[in-house]
Order: structure tokens, then C-alpha cells, then sequence
């Protein structure tokens, strides 16, 4: 396997391209399904979790992003919370507005941007 280290991506034309320092995606509590940087995950609550890192960033100014699933329905109605990012982790969760709009469990895919 090759090892390619850049400082800066770009496309051809020369825009630059930034990838995603960390990435979860997640099913009911800490099945991990898919991942990069994430060292482990943590069930904080109902659909509430934390995304512990497996190299730590430089920095805490990232943008956090995601969204939520349940089956195939995107029920993402108020997007995700995310918050407490750390240089170590970073929580996030969610639910949709039906009822009383509280957090649930599903399927949630989350990261971190710089």
C-alpha cells in the first residue's frame, strides 16, 4: 500500500477540496457501520453520542455536520445536534418533530469539516 501526504488539495482548475477530518456512520446505540478517524463510540442517551477520535485534530474550529435516518425514510426534519467538539471527540444527535421532538435512536451519519 502507497502512502500519498499532501498540504493542500485542489481539482484540476485549481479550486481547492476539503475532506472531512472524521466521519461516523451509526445504527441504534454504537454499531459503527462505517468510519474514518473514529476510535470508538459512546451511547450518551437515547440518540444522543459522543465519537471518540482516533488521532486527535489541531484545533476545535470544525463544522460539525450530519443528518438522521430511520429505515429508508429520512425523518432528518431538525437536522442534528452536535456539540461538546473536542481536539479528542465530538457529540451529536437527533430526532425528527413529531410528538414532542425529542432525540431517538436510528441511523446517523456524522462528522467534523474543517
Amino acid at each position: 500500500m502507497s502512502t500519498l501526504k499532501v498540504d493542500t488539495l485542489q481539482t484540476t482548475g485549481g479550486a481547492g477540496l476539503y475532506p472531512a477530518k472524521a466521519w461516523i456512520n451509526q445504527t441504534n446505540g454504537t454499531t459503527i457501520n462505517a468510519s474514518a478517524n473514529i476510535s470508538s463510540l459512546v451511547d450518551n442517551n437515547v440518540g444522543r453520542y459522543t465519537a471518540n477520535l482516533s488521532n486527535a485534530l489541531t484545533s476545535i474550529n470544525f463544522v460539525c455536520f450530519g443528518t438522521r435516518m430511520y429505515g429508508s425514510v429520512n425523518e432528518d426534519r431538525q437536522g442534528i445536534a452536535c456539540g461538546a467538539v473536542t481536539t479528542s471527540s465530538f457529540q451529536h444527535g437527533g430526532g425528527h418533530n413529531q410528538g414532542n421532538g425529542g432525540f431517538e435512536d436510528g441511523t446517523y451519519s456524522a462528522g467534523l469539516l474543517e
